[in-house]
């Protein structure tokens, strides 16, 4: 494996604001510990370092988001109603399924036709 150094920024990888995850990641941390003491240190460097990356994924996760297309945002848009449609379809059979369907159908062919 090669020793090289990659810039932070290569392949296009978007700069993420470090200051702003580490708040993030502070602002999980306290809470999460509002009202609870932790039993010794070893659990408050093990709870930072959960809410820490969890500031991470939701950073990259933001960043992701941001970079997507129109036509993404749609066909993901797409699918999380496909999903909903089978939800609606697992109802009990007294309960209406004839308005949410129609609604989710008529959402999904407007997307479709932006694609």
């Amino acid at each position: 494996m090669p020793s090289t150094t990659i810039p932070a920024t290569a392949e296009g990888m978007p700069k993420l604001s470090r200051a702003a995850i580490m708040s993030l990641a502070w602002r999980l941390y306290r809470r999460d510990w509002a009202h609870c003491r932790p039993a010794n240190a070893a659990t408050h460097r093990k709870s930072f370092s959960r809410c820490l990356k969890s500031a991470w994924m939701t950073a990259k996760f933001e960043a992701a988001e941001a970079h997507k297309t129109i036509k993404q945002r749609a066909a993901d848009r797409v699918e999380e109603l496909t999903l909903e449609l089978m939800r609606i379809e697992a109802r009990p059979l007294k309960m209406t399924n004839a308005a949410d369907r129609r609604a989710i159908q008529a959402e999904i062919q407007t997307l479709r036709a932006m694609q």
